[in-house]
């Protein structure tokens, strides 16, 4: 089906390679619910919004629907994110299990099943009167892309990537960010089959300890 043809205000924002994902955008359109109201009802903190609806869209544009452990936060598993999110479009969560359950079995059994990373800052910005777009595209700043072959290094390689990482990234946008926004840190998080199994935090780079 194609999901391009026929987009709204609603649905544009996805891009479903799921058959199950195509059907709950289907039921987003029809319920007439924006992004937001989606992740607050889901029961994501106010603050946490703009980062939840990221998550969302990404579920909901990846083939394997969030259950690869490719988008991760502190606040839902892969499975529990998925429960949560058909409770809030109504749909019912038993019929899919199956579904559901191919997937999952089809990530297991795939050679070497690594574990995913996630690298961003931790920024707080001054949002006052900025709109939804403006929000969300500085938010985007905090999210610090790692190699596609990160997973695969070795620990010393990973470390030396992050630090890297970190000082590139704290260099370009420390006094520059939007919305007087100031860089408190970063954090790298681990998750594997679906649960978050580790979070380390970093102080800024001009701190001797990264």
């Amino acid at each position: 089906m194609s999901h391009t043809a026929n987009q709204s205000k609603y649905t544009r924002r996805y891009h479903p390679r799921h058959p199950l994902a195509q059907y709950a955008v289907n039921q987003i359109d029809t319920l007439k619910l924006c992004s937001q109201d989606i992740v607050k009802a889901m029961g994501y903190p106010l603050k946490h919004t703009i980062p939840a609806c990221e998550r969302l869209r990404h579920v909901l544009s990846n083939k394997h629907l969030g259950l690869d452990g490719s988008y991760i936060d502190k606040h839902f598993t892969a499975d529990e994110f998925l429960t949560k999110l058909f409770a809030v479009l109504e749909i019912p969560y038993t019929p899919f299990a199956e579904d559901i359950a191919k997937i999952k079995y089809d990530l297991t059994h795939c050679p070497q099943v690594l574990p995913s990373y996630s690298l961003q800052a931790k920024i707080v910005f001054k949002f006052d009167g900025a709109n939804w777009l403006a929000r969300s595209n500085a938010s985007r700043l905090a999210h610090i892309r790692l190699p596609d072959d990160f997973a695969e290094l070795e620990e010393i390689e990973r470390s030396l990537i992050v630090k890297e990482s970190i000082c590139e990234h704290y260099q370009r946008y420390e006094g520059s960010l939007p919305f007087d926004g100031v860089i408190k840190g970063y954090e790298l998080m681990t998750e594997h089959n679906n649960k978050v199994v580790d979070s380390l935090m970093y102080r800024l780079p001009k701190s001797s300890s990264v």
